[in-house]
């Protein structure tokens, strides 16, 4: 027990020392990710569950990846679904993260996280809406994914990843249309395409 904690407090130490850098990029929210963590691994240990959300193949979900090693993806991003029959008593997903950086191997999908309908659907919401809490919580998925309009999304097929079902982030409110969000069939084979090309001979 005694080594144990001792090694627990050496963790800890290294962590204050990492904290204590103020370093930016993927460590911006380091002591977020490291809480984060603690919290989801507790979580799992006292619910030990064994359902979960099922996921669609091409769906679009917001993943915590945490703070990596060296260039392994970091920090919470939107990723694509490429798992194929998932079900409730899967724990994990197969996703490709997505970035708004353009590069050398990323893929160009351009704008994913705006739909028009979606938003004109939650616009007709408020129409006769007149409780305030709700009123507010679908003005903010307005705002928030009206400000997405004309960002492009580009899919980094190196870092496709496994990932546990209790990584996924939950939508902002009841409203938030993340989950009705797909990909279309000519995007989803061009990453499929991308995958054999990277990962095949």
């Amino acid at each position: 027990m005694k080594s144990k904690h001792l090694k627990l407090k050496k963790a800890y130490q290294n962590n204050i020392d990492i904290s204590d850098k103020n370093l930016g990029n993927k460590y911006t929210y380091f002591e977020d990710s490291k809480l984060d963590e603690s919290k989801t691994l507790l979580y799992e240990i006292n619910t030990n569950p064994t359902h979960y959300k099922r996921f669609v193949r091409g769906q679009i979900v917001r993943v915590k990846f945490g703070v990596n090693i060296g260039s392994e993806f970091s920090g919470e991003h939107y990723a694509i679904v490429i798992s194929k029959q998932d079900t409730m008593i899967n724990p994990v997903i197969h996703v490709i993260p997505l970035t708004s950086k353009k590069a050398k191997y990323n893929l160009d999908l351009d704008e994913l996280l705006y739909d028009k309908e979606e938003i004109n659907k939650l616009k007709n919401l408020l129409i006769n809406e007149t409780n305030i809490k709700r009123i507010k919580e679908i003005s903010n998925c307005i705002k928030y994914y009206s400000n997405q309009k004309h960002k492009k999304s580009y899919a980094c097929i190196k870092h496709l990843k496994t990932i546990s079902k209790l990584s996924v982030c939950k939508l902002m409110n009841e409203y938030d249309y993340l989950y009705n969000l797909r990909i279309s069939s000519k995007k989803l084979k061009l990453i499929d395409e991308e995958i054999i090309k990277e990962y095949t001979l």
